[in-house]
C-alpha cells in the first residue's frame, strides 16, 4: 500500500503548484496541466506492458517494483531542476509509465498471499489507499509550495520515495508462485550441474514468441473491449468515474479559492471529504460482504451477477454528488465537501463491484481485462483535466460556476447508472455467448 500511495500522490502533489509553474515557464492553464494529465496517461500505458511482463516465471513481481520505483525516485531530481516546460512534461509522463507496475500488478501481489474467501477485503483495503493518496498530496503540495515554491513538491516526493523504497529492497518478498519456483529451480540447476530441472510456467515462458507477447499485450485488451459488452459497459463506466475524479482538481480551485476565498492549504484539506466518504464505501463493502456474499456462497446460491446488488444500491451516488456539487456549491462551503461523499460511496463499491464481476467472469484473460480497463480510465482522466477548465468557465452563470459543466457529467452518469441494473438481468445470458468467458 505505502508504494501505491507514493505513485498514486505523484499525480496531485505538484497541482497547487500549477500557478507557479505557469509563471516561471510563461504557458498557459492548459499546458501546465499537461503534467497532471500524461502522468495519468503514462501509468495507463505502463500497466499495459508491465502486468504481463510480471506474468513472465524469471522476472516476476519485485524485481519489477524495485527497478521501475528506483528510477522513479531519481527522476523527481529532475523535475524539481528541470528549467522548461517541455523536459518537466516529458519527465511527468515518464514518471508515470515506471510508477504504473504497484498500480497493475498490486492487486495480484495481493492475491498471491490471500485466501480468495477474504480476498475482496484486502483488495478493497489497498483501495482505500489509491483512493486517499491523491486527496492527500494537494495538501502535501500546498505546504510546500507556501513553505518554498513549486519544485518543492517534487523534492518531497523525492524524500518519501527514499524509505518506501528501502523498505521494497529488504522487507518486500517475491509473491509471484511462478518467479518462486524458477528461482528455486535455477538453483537446483546450479547445485546440481544439471540443466534438465525447470518449473512448468519457465517451459510455457520459453515457447511464447516475441509475437505472441505482443499480441497478448496490445492487440487482446482491445479485442475484449471490442467483442464483450459486459466488458466495454464497465470500461466506460469506470472510466467516467475515474475522468470525473481528476475533472475536480480542475473545479475545486473554481469553487473553493475564486469564489469561497480558501488558501492553498485550505484548498488541499477540501479534498479530505473523499477521504470521509472512502471510510463510508469501505464499511458498506464490508457490509455487503458479511451480508449478502458470504451467506450466499455458504447456501451455493452465489453467482457472478451477485456482486451487482451492490453496484445498483449505490449507482445513485455518482449523478447525486454531481448535480450536488454543481447546483448547490455556492450555498455553503460544506455543500461540495458532502458531494464528495456521496461520489466515493458510489465510484468506490463500483470499483470493487467492477473488477470482482470481471474477475469471475474472465478469469482466463483477467490480466488483458484489466489492463484495458486501466487504459480506457487513463485516457479519460488524461483528458478531462484539459477541458475542465474551459468547459466550467464557458457554461458558468451568475451564482453557479461549475453548475452547467457538472450537470453534463452528471447527466450521462445517470445514463451509465442503468448498467449494473441491465447486466443483472442479462449477464448471465452474455457470458454464456462469449468466447473468452469459457
Amino acid at each position: 500500500m505505502m508504494l501505491t500511495c507514493i505513485n498514486y500522490m505523484g499525480s496531485s502533489i505538484y497541482t497547487p503548484g500549477q500557478g507557479g509553474i505557469q509563471d516561471d515557464f510563461h504557458v498557459g492553464h492548459v499546458t501546465a496541466t499537461l503534467n497532471l494529465s500524461l502522468y495519468v496517461l503514462g501509468y495507463g500505458l505502463g500497466q499495459i506492458f508491465f502486468s504481463p511482463l510480471s506474468e513472465v516465471a524469471k522476472i516476476g513481481r519485485q524485481q519489477i517494483y524495485i527497478i521501475t520505483f528506483f528510477i522513479f525516485m531519481l527522476l523527481q531530481i529532475g523535475c524539481a531542476t528541470v528549467q522548461n516546460i517541455a523536459g518537466l512534461v516529458i519527465l511527468r509522463f515518464i514518471t508515470g509509465i515506471l510508477c504504473s507496475p504497484s498500480l497493475s500488478t498490486g492487486g495480484a501481489s495481493i492475491a498471491d498471499v490471500i485466501h480468495p474467501e477474504k480476498l475482496t477485503i484486502y483488495i478493497a483495503l489497498w483501495a482505500v489507499g489509491t483512493v486517499a493518496a491523491p486527496i492527500v498530496g494537494p495538501l502535501l503540495g500546498a505546504s510546500m509550495v507556501v513553505a518554498k515554491d513549486w519544485r518543492w513538491t517534487f523534492w518531497l516526493l523525492f524524500w518519501l520515495s527514499i524509505p518506501c523504497l528501502v523498505c521494497c529492497i529488504f522487507f518486500f518478498p517475491e509473491t509471484s508462485a511462478s518467479n518462486i519456483l524458477s528461482r528455486r529451480a535455477s538453483r537446483v540447476r546450479a547445485q546440481t550441474d544439471d540443466n534438465r530441472y525447470f518449473t512448468e510456467q519457465e517451459i510455457l515462458d520459453a515457447g511464447i514468441t516475441s509475437k505472441e507477447f505482443l499480441i497478448n499485450t496490445l492487440y487482446r485488451p482491445i479485442e475484449i473491449i471490442v467483442k464483450e459488452p459486459i466488458v466495454l459497459a464497465f470500461d466506460i463506466y469506470l472510466a467516467l468515474c475515474y475522468g470525473t475524479f481528476y475533472l475536480f482538481f480542475e473545479a475545486f480551485p473554481i469553487v473553493f479559492v475564486e469564489n469561497w476565498g480558501f488558501t492553498l492549504i485550505e484548498l488541499g484539506l477540501s479534498y479530505f471529504g473523499f477521504c470521509v466518504g472512502c471510510c463510508i464505501a469501505f464499511s458498506v463493502l464490508l457490509l455487503f460482504v458479511h451480508k449478502v456474499v458470504k451467506p450466499r456462497r455458504k447456501e451455493g446460491t452465489f453467482v457472478p451477477e451477485t456482486f451487482l446488488l451492490l453496484a445498483m444500491s449505490v449507482s445513485w451516488g455518482l449523478p447525486c454528488a454531481l448535480f450536488l456539487f454543481g447546483w448547490a456549491a455556492m450555498t455553503h462551503w460544506i455543500v461540495p465537501i458532502i458531494a464528495e461523499i456521496f461520489f466515493v460511496l458510489c465510484v468506490f463499491n463500483l470499483f470493487q463491484t467492477a473488477f470482482s464481476y470481471l474477475a469471475m467472469c474472465y478469469p482466463k484473460y483477467i490480466a488483458s481485462v484489466y489492463a484495458g480497463n486501466g487504459f480506457c480510465r487513463s485516457v479519460f482522466a488524461c483528458a478531462f483535466p484539459l477541458f475542465g477548465r474551459a468547459m466550467y468557465n464557458n457554461l458558468a452563470i451568475d451564482g453557479y460556476p461549475v453548475g452547467w459543466g457538472s450537470s453534463i457529467i452528471g447527466l450521462v452518469a445517470l445514463a451509465l447508472a442503468f448498467i449494473p441494473f441491465v447486466l443483472y438481468r442479462y449477464g448471465e445470458y452474455l457470458r454464456s455467448k462469449s468466447s473468452f468467458t469459457r
